[in-house]
């Protein structure tokens, strides 16, 4: 069980509302791949249940994945250095997110992207 950040949910796509929270709870998850993916299935079949997700969502959401990294960049840029609490902990975050799109760029699977399995129109 946890929280989320309303803060982060806006007027958009829902699909970055889902996103943000998969972006969030994957970095959470640390290393421990298995807790992550168990915790993204049960989030998915929750949600559609209440919402379908739309068709094609797991080509869709590697890209809203990184757009929430996208704007977590603007985010942490915007704030340091006039926030000092930003100062802490965004500079780590931006060299983790470049890292990750670079990586990304490679070929690899963008982090926190998943391949949903569940009852939802491919």
């Amino acid at each position: 069980m946890g929280v989320i950040d309303f803060d982060d949910c806006g007027t958009g796509s829902f699909l970055l509302d889902i996103a943000t929270v998969l972006s969030s709870v994957y970095r959470a998850a640390g290393g421990e791949p298995e807790a992550y993916a168990a915790f993204a299935d049960a989030y998915l079949a929750g949600y559609s249940r209440l919402r379908p997700l739309p068709k094609g969502f797991n080509d869709l959401v590697e890209a809203y994945v990184l757009l929430r990294d996208t704007i977590i960049l603007n985010f942490v840029t915007a704030a340091v250095p006039a926030n000092a609490a930003v100062t802490e902990w965004g500079p780590r975050r931006i060299a983790g997110i470049l890292a990750s799109m670079a990586e990304h760029l490679e070929g690899q699977p963008y982090p926190g992207t998943i391949r949903w399995q569940g009852a939802h129109p491919q």
